[in-house]
């Protein structure tokens, strides 16, 4: 069998399909590399589909700047004959459509919270994309606000461009209980971990801490064993926000990249709310309130007791 026509074959009818559906571009494993289609050029992990992955997790790493990628991806049939440049910038009116479709609030990034390094990405010849990067600034974000900040192809040199893979929406979603808290850790050592004796350290005495958002009603708390171990996980707090009334305080581990279990670690007790005040209101910001949180790790070889302590201070 001839292997080139063979291979010429096999893409024909998804090529042919792309053209009439052009406006429904999709990506896979990260670029579209499509040579059969008419030419395009769209940006990876773009669209109201990735809005969730797009999310950005604020004011809980270091260092305070946030970097992230923007991929602007050439589905072309012949892009040999010279390089293509592609203007990206950011898409105030994306912010207004986005809320008013979805009954949602999004406010604009603050000027100063946030830099494209370059609004030019060039695509050079014979290659299927280029990148640029933006870079946020956690420290002049509002971890109670909810920002969205679209960044959209605004020229395609002279390529088409997908009516759905033009915008990227990333977007931070605030809490009103995120902000800076004392934390306070305090850690038992096998056998004594009985903690209601006095602690065998105390890691953390007071150290501001930000603590962010994973969603409008879970906080992300570190652990005083796991961060001492570098271990990125911790404490997701839930809670119920009724017009500003605050109940139904929960636990549980939040630990996606599985960091516990990958250091050889595994939890015993917890997480256990000990105890939380909350104080104040949202017009406050809850300043004053405090959450204590309670674990039993093993380490492999010996038990680990914790309790961490928080107070909103901002």
């Amino acid at each position: 069998m001839n292997t080139k026509h063979f291979r010429i074959a096999s893409i024909s009818i998804p090529a042919f399909l792309l053209v009439l559906l052009s406006g429904c571009l999709k990506t896979h494993d990260g670029f579209v590399d499509f040579t059969q289609t008419a030419d395009f050029v769209i940006l990876t992990g773009a669209g109201t589909g990735n809005f969730k992955a797009s999310n950005i997790l604020v004011n809980t790493a270091s260092p305070d700047t946030v970097k992230k990628s923007i991929t602007v991806d050439l589905a072309s049939k012949d892009n040999s004959n010279g390089e293509v440049t592609v203007t990206l910038g950011v898409d105030a009116a994306a912010i207004t459509a986005y809320n008013a479709a979805n009954g949602t609030n999004y406010q604009p990034f603050p000027a100063g919270s946030y830099k494209l390094t370059s609004s030019k990405v060039t695509i050079p010849a014979g290659q299927h994309y280029g990148t640029t990067t933006l870079e946020i600034y956690q420290n002049k974000l509002d971890p109670t606000a909810s920002y969205l900040i679209p960044i959209s192809i605004t020229d395609g040199g002279g390529r088409q461009l997908s009516s759905n893979q033009n915008t990227i929406y990333y977007n931070v979603i605030g809490s009103p209980l995120a902000g800076i808290y004392n934390f306070t850790g305090y850690r038992w050592n096998a056998p004594n971990i009985d903690t209601t004796t006095p602690p065998a350290s105390t890691p953390y005495n007071n150290v501001p801490t930000a603590v962010g958002a994973l969603n409008a009603t879970t906080l992300f708390l570190p652990n005083t064993y796991l961060t001492q171990n570098a271990i990125a996980a911790g404490t997701a707090l839930s809670f119920t926000n009724n017009a500003g009334v605050l109940s139904n305080f929960k636990v549980s581990v939040s630990d996606p990249q599985g960091g516990i279990s990958g250091a050889g670690f595994s939890i015993v007790t917890g997480p256990v709310l000990v105890g939380y005040n909350i104080v104040g209101t949202a017009a406050t910001k809850y300043v004053g309130s405090t959450f204590r949180i309670y674990y039993v790790f093993y380490n492999g070889s010996a038990n680990r007791a914790t309790i961490d302590n928080f107070v909103k201070t901002q």
